[in-house]
């Protein structure tokens, strides 16, 4: 039995295009490295099923199961969790049927004593997802797909559309995500980005630390062509260690690759200037969002080059 303070699960509320999908295998991993047997499902609205009495990501079923169907799951399991709720998700499925989503929600406020809220400048996370629309792809699991999805020379326009209307979805899910559950923490992209450990000793109240800051910094490299040759021993090991968890279900994939920095898509992005002042006359009109100056979009550049540096 583990101690109570120990017995918590965690929930995870998400747009996508915020860094959730890097936080739930991260935190998983972060709490299994300390033989903590936590359980990472991904989203509750996409692929629940039960083996051995333990909840876990299985076939995907999609908009299939009903809310009550994943109301019972959730309560009949006792795995310790963690899982995500994506905003999206809850979207598309209304597109196809109407559902009393206060089912879901009630017994998320039951099962989860932990709820993060994912944030990130509406700016990039509209920016990713625009570039996700052109690739197909929301996240990219291995060096091989990253380069085949993002390989150096790729230039082209984003929909400015399509843009705009990510920017008005950030806004729903942020009134969204505050009226229908009970946050405890928020977790900033940037912030787990430039130090998950920290990020992941906030969360859970304990102070271990772990390489997975370079273990994301050295995939990337390594995508890019740009590894230094330093000691891979500890890498080695934290990769041997994802490989188990997600061979055990524990993981429904291995952790995600960071898939493009600022400056990357300030590169591929040709009409790049057009969306800033899209999103500045957005940011203008009042929400709680401030517009982008150029200067801060140069040091989101000089942060991240010192996180993803070639050391």
């Amino acid at each position: 039995m583990l101690p109570t303070e120990t017995r918590n699960n965690y929930l995870i509320l998400t747009p996508d295009g915020v860094g959730s999908t890097y936080l739930a295998r991260a935190l998983t991993v972060y709490l299994q490295s300390v033989d903590l047997d936590y359980w990472n499902t991904n989203d509750l609205l996409y692929g629940l099923d039960i083996i051995d009495g333990n909840l876990y990501n299985g076939d995907f079923h999609g908009n299939h199961e009903t809310l009550e169907d994943i109301r019972h799951k959730l309560l009949i399991t006792g795995n310790l969790l963690v899982c995500r709720v994506a905003h999206y998700l809850v979207l598309n499925r209304l597109k196809i049927r109407k559902e009393d989503y206060s089912i879901l929600y009630n017994e998320c406020g039951r099962k989860f004593n932990t709820v993060l809220f994912c944030e990130r400048d509406p700016f990039e996370y509209a920016l990713s997802w625009s570039i996700s629309n052109q690739t197909g792809k929301r996240n990219v699991f291995s060096e091989s797909e990253r380069i085949d999805t993002h390989g150096a020379g790729v230039q082209k326009p984003i929909d400015l559309d399509y843009f705009q209307s990510k920017l008005a979805q950030y806004g729903e899910y942020e009134y969204w995500a505050e009226d229908n559950f009970n946050i405890t923490h928020t977790v900033n992209y940037d912030d787990l980005h430039q130090n998950v450990d920290s990020v992941m000793q906030k969360i859970t109240g304990m102070t271990h630390t772990t390489f997975l800051q370079d273990y994301s910094r050295l995939r990337y490299l390594a995508s890019k062509n740009q590894y230094s040759g330093e000691s891979l021993e500890d890498i080695c090991k934290m990769h041997a260690m994802i490989d188990r968890l997600n061979h055990s279900r524990r993981l429904p994939t291995i952790m995600p690759l960071k898939m493009n920095t600022l400056a990357d898509k300030q590169k591929r992005v040709t009409n790049f200037f057009e969306i800033v002042d899209i999103y500045n006359q957005w940011a203008s009109k009042g929400n709680r969002h401030q517009e982008v100056t150029e200067k801060q979009l140069v040091d989101t550049i000089a942060k991240e080059e010192k996180i993803y540096d070639n050391k």
